[in-house]
């Protein structure tokens, strides 16, 4: 097995968590060892045979310099997932520093090795819908979601009308995929919850429909048929059977996804319910998803 290397890669990103590491984007220093049979190439000595490193710095740079994170561990990993899941490397070493963080060195750094193995992960979909600011609120999740998670896809999102209590304004809703280590208990309470807590999210005990700033559930998870926590909570989730704004935006991720429980595509269910009260709307969320 080869190895490629790249070596000093001098980003800008926008990393850290005081207020003065979010004002404007800081130098990071990136390095990559990665296994590649290259043996063809040394062989033919075509161009054509061998991997193009540039369309590897180009993904690199849009990641880092087009995103935010707090961490250079989570840097770090979202370059081994790229490098890893994207151009198909056995293994992958990431170095990534800081250089200046910390008084009397040079810079701060992590190095972490990773390969296909670890990111077998779960998948899981998430329903998300807000009726309060939704615009605001619905991009706010949307980037929370990538800090905590490693965020895989989005669908379009959909104007909605209220359901159960109708006099309230109208729901923006999507649907999100990510990959998560957590199990479905763990992800609700360290994911769901922090961003519905963080962005105001107000229970009223006299009205499970009333409005809201931010709304996320889990409505899918690998192909699994389960219950969790006390409510109890189930996946899948029962609405995508019923609701069309709760099916469609997952179709829209997923249109073969076989339902666990009924068997059908998700785009066959999404196609059976009444779609008159759909209305696509365009959001900027920013960075693209990888």
């Amino acid at each position: 097995m080869d190895t490629i290397e790249i070596t000093n890669m001098r980003l800008r990103a926008v990393i850290g968590f005081s207020p003065h590491e979010l004002r404007q984007p800081q130098d990071v220093v990136i390095s990559l060892r990665f296994g590649a049979d290259r043996r063809l190439a040394g062989e033919s000595d075509n161009p054509a045979d061998a991997l193009n490193y540039k369309s590897i710095s180009k993904r690199l740079i849009q990641l880092v310099e087009t995103s935010r994170f707090s961490l250079v561990e989570k840097l770090a990993e979202e370059i081994a997932r790229l490098v890893t899941l994207g151009f198909d490397a056995p293994w992958v070493e990431v170095t990534v520093r800081k250089p200046g963080a910390l008084r009397r060195s040079d810079s701060v750094g992590i190095r972490i090795k990773r390969g296909p193995a670890d990111y077998a992960r779960n998948i899981v979909f998430i329903a998300i819908g807000s009726n309060i600011a939704p615009e605001q609120n619905l991009v706010a999740a949307i980037h929370r979601l990538r800090r905590y998670t490693t965020l895989l896809d989005l669908s379009p999102v959909y104007r909605t009308a209220p359901q159960g209590f109708r006099l309230q304004a109208p729901f923006l809703n999507m649907a999100a995929k990510a990959h998560t280590l957590r199990a479905p208990a763990d992800f609700k309470t360290a994911v769901n919850d922090r961003i519905e807590s963080e962005l105001k999210r107000e229970r009223d005990p006299d009205n499970i429909n009333a409005p809201r700033t931010i709304d996320l559930d889990i409505a899918l998870w690998n192909d699994a048929v389960l219950e969790f926590g006390d409510k109890p909570w189930r996946i899948p989730d029962p609405d995508i059977l019923r609701y069309a704004h709760v099916a469609h935006p997952l179709a829209d991720i997923a249109p073969d996804y076989l339902h666990p429980v009924t068997g059908l595509t998700l785009r066959s269910i999404a196609d059976s319910l009444v779609t008159t009260e759909l209305q696509r709307v365009e959001l900027d969320f920013g960075p693209s998803v990888y």
